[in-house]
C-alpha cells in the first residue's frame, strides 16, 4: 500500500500538467474561434458599392442574388440581406443581397402624339404590356401616331399591367367611281387615271377604225369604286392597214 501511494504521488504532477495542457489548447481554440467570428453589418438601404465596402471592413464577402420591387427604397438599394444584420458568423462568409427595383407601381404617361414604335418601347421599359392596337383614319393625326390610350394618362398601374392603343391610319383615301372610258382617246384616258393616282396597265389590239388610238376595253368596269394606287387595265386600239 505505501508503494502504491508513492506511485500516485508521482503521477499527480504529470496529471496536473496534462490537465493544464488540455485547458490551454481549449482556451486557444476558443480564442481562435472568437477572432474568426464577426458581426454582420446592417446593409438594408445602402447602395451595392457601399454594402460591399461595409462587408469588406468586417472581413465578409457579398453577392447580389436577386432583385425585387419595394417602394420603401430607391432603385438599386439593398432591400434584404442574409444573414440578417446583427447576427454572428465566421469571417470570409458570403452575405446574400437582394437589390430593389424601385416601386412596383407607376402613373401612366400620356402617349398621344407619339409614334407607335416609340410607345411600345416605353411600355416595355416600364414593365407594361401592350394588350392590343386599334386603328382608325384621322385627318389630323399622321399615320402611325397614337391618338388615344386605355387606361387614360395619369392612371396608377402596377408593373405588368396591360395598355391598349388607338393608332391613326392617316387621312381617309379618296374613292372614285371608274369612268366609262371605252371609246375615249387612249392618251386622255391614261392621263386622267394617273392624275387620280392610279396605276395603269395597257395592252394593244389592232383596230381598223380611223383616227387616234381609242380605248377598246377596261377593267374594272365603269361605275366600280377605285382608290389611289389601284391598278387599272386598258386595252387600246392599235391603228394599222
Amino acid at each position: 500500500m505505501p508503494r502504491l501511494r508513492m506511485e500516485k504521488r508521482r503521477l499527480l504532477p504529470f496529471l496536473g500538467l496534462l490537465l493544464l495542457l488540455i485547458a490551454t489548447i481549449l482556451i486557444s481554440m476558443e480564442l481562435a474561434l472568437e477572432r474568426d467570428r464577426v458581426m454582420v453589418p446592417h446593409l438594408v438601404g445602402a447602395t451595392v458599392p457601399l454594402a460591399m465596402e461595409r462587408l469588406r471592413e468586417q472581413r465578409l464577402q457579398g453577392k447580389v442574388t436577386g432583385e425585387d420591387y419595394d417602394a420603401r427604397f430607391p432603385k438599386g438599394a439593398v432591400i434584404r440581406q442574409d444573414p440578417p444584420p446583427g447576427s454572428w458568423t465566421r469571417a470570409g462568409r458570403w452575405v446574400s443581397l437582394t437589390v430593389g427595383r424601385g416601386s412596383d407601381t407607376l402613373f401612366l404617361p400620356d402617349f398621344a402624339g407619339l409614334p407607335r414604335g416609340k410607345v411600345q418601347a416605353l411600355l416595355g421599359a416600364n414593365g407594361l404590356v401592350l394588350e392590343g392596337v386599334s386603328q382608325v383614319h384621322s385627318a389630323r393625326v399622321p399615320k402611325g401616331v397614337v391618338i388615344a390610350q386605355s387606361p387614360p394618362p395619369g392612371t396608377k398601374l402596377r408593373i405588368g399591367a396591360q395598355v391598349s392603343l388607338l393608332v391613326s391610319l392617316g387621312p381617309t383615301e379618296p374613292v372614285f367611281l371608274m369612268p366609262e372610258l371605252v371609246g375615249k382617246e387612249g392618251r386622255y384616258a391614261v392621263q386622267t387615271l394617273k392624275a387620280w393616282g392610279m396605276r395603269v396597265e395597257t395592252s394593244s389590239r389592232r383596230d381598223t377604225g380611223g383616227g387616234s388610238a381609242r380605248v377598246l376595253a377596261q377593267r374594272p368596269v365603269a361605275g366600280s369604286p377605285i382608290s389611289p394606287g389601284e391598278t387599272i387595265w386598258l386595252e387600246l386600239g392599235q391603228r394599222g392597214p
